[in-house]
């Protein structure tokens, strides 16, 4: 598989291809992009099945669910983070604290993504600042909107080559609107978490609240998550 040199050199050194960390039963979240590239929309459709077309900024807001599996709990903490630069502190300390992340660009904006690949050198710059011996976190980039999908976008091919092949994360294009990929955007990035959860047949239930109380509470649902072996 080809790696540019700088990835592939931090992949070997920071144990990419090494022992996989032990599975954890709480998982940290961060949902990261550009303004009005539809983090929020993505997170409501996931865990509410809603879309509210108008544009509201988010500083900074904590969903906190739960999947029950084989008896076993898994907690999830999706933290919905501020599009703007207004706030460098508490986006550091938003990365220092990620488990996983997910970064999300708009389709029919290209300069969007140039800040997907900012943040994404942020992530791994802090990551492995403190110990080189650590691992890159689970990443998956999404480029969103694919319901105003244009033939000026970038390409599907040159970004996801870069992204799947170079970068080593998961690439996946959705719509929060339409209902597009928005189950298999987290699906992804559990995989890589090597969260062990079961596959359909089996329902994982899932239990979320928003923290503030602003949000809707204790709403359950369903969702098909991979078997990670």
């Amino acid at each position: 598989m080809h790696r540019s040199r700088s990835d592939a050199t931090n992949n070997k050194k920071h144990g990419q291809s090494g022992p996989v960390p032990p599975v954890k039963d709480r998982y940290r979240i961060i949902v990261m992009g550009a303004a009005r590239v539809g983090k929020t929309c993505i997170i409501n459709r996931f865990l509410y099945e809603r879309f509210v077309a108008k544009h509201k900024a988010t500083v900074e807001n904590l969903h906190q669910g739960e999947y029950f599996v084989n008896d076993a709990t898994i907690t999830l903490d999706i933290l919905d983070t501020t599009g703007t630069y207004a706030f460098p502190a508490m986006r550091k300390l938003s990365i220092a604290k990620g488990d996983a992340f997910l970064l999300i660009y708009s389709l029919e904006d290209a300069e969007s993504f140039v800040e997907v690949k900012e943040l994404r050198q942020q992530i791994v710059d802090s990551k492995l600042a403190n110990d080189p011996s650590k691992r890159i976190p689970p990443i998956v980039i999404v480029g969103n909107k694919l319901d105003l999908l244009k033939d000026n976008r970038c390409s599907k091919e040159s970004l996801q080559n870069l992204v799947s092949t170079e970068w080593m994360h998961g690439y996946i294009e959705a719509s929060a609107k339409e209902d597009i990929n928005i189950n298999a955007i987290f699906k992804e990035l559990l995989c890589q978490a090597k969260v062990q959860l079961l596959s359909s047949p089996a329902i994982v239930r899932k239990r979320w609240q928003s923290l503030p109380a602003s949000a809707m509470k204790n709403k359950k649902a369903s969702v098909d998550i991979c078997q990670v072996s």
